[in-house]
């Protein structure tokens, strides 16, 4: 089998997420509400911290990027990858997505958002996550928990185990 140069040279696009699901010390995860998915009108508007990598921008900077930009918190370094989940493609182009862990937030860490991307933030129990995330993200959220706990790392299409 031969290969197409063309895949080298015009490679197909796809999104690189960086993300993560900071804890406070009672083992609440912060999420944060979405304006755009609010707008929308979906139910469940609520997500993990991070955002889409830049052109050149590695994953890590990528979410210590994003983080400050959504929380006003800097984290001088992301921890140990948790879980990597493939997204096919749908309403966006097919995407890559790698969630860090960061420190555990201490109770009084003021959260500052910013305007006109994200409305709201709050520190959920994870036995609560389906109130706030779509399927999807609480299948995501559940997989970095497990990940921390069993000191281990999770492949993930759409949220589900690779395997």
């Amino acid at each position: 089998m031969t290969h197409d140069k063309n895949i080298f040279e015009n490679p197909p696009g796809r999104r690189v997420g960086a993300l993560a699901l900071p804890r406070d010390p009672d083992g609440n995860v912060l999420l944060v509400e979405k304006i755009y998915q609010k707008d929308e009108g979906n139910p469940r508007p609520w997500g993990m911290v991070g955002g889409s990598a830049l052109a050149d921008e590695t994953p890590r900077d990528a979410l210590r990027r994003e983080f400050e930009n959504e929380t006003g918190l800097n984290i001088v370094q992301p921890g140990r990858l948790l879980v990597f989940d493939y997204v096919r493609a749908g309403r966006f182009p097919e995407g890559y997505n790698y969630v860090y862990d960061t420190p555990v937030l201490p109770a009084d860490t003021k959260i500052t958002l910013p305007a006109g991307e994200l409305s709201d933030y709050k520190f959920v129990p994870p036995g609560e996550l389906n109130q706030y995330m779509s399927e999807h993200g609480v299948r995501r959220a559940l997989a970095v928990l497990k990940a921390l706990d069993q000191g281990t790392f999770f492949e993930l299409e759409y949220g589900y185990p690779v395997g």
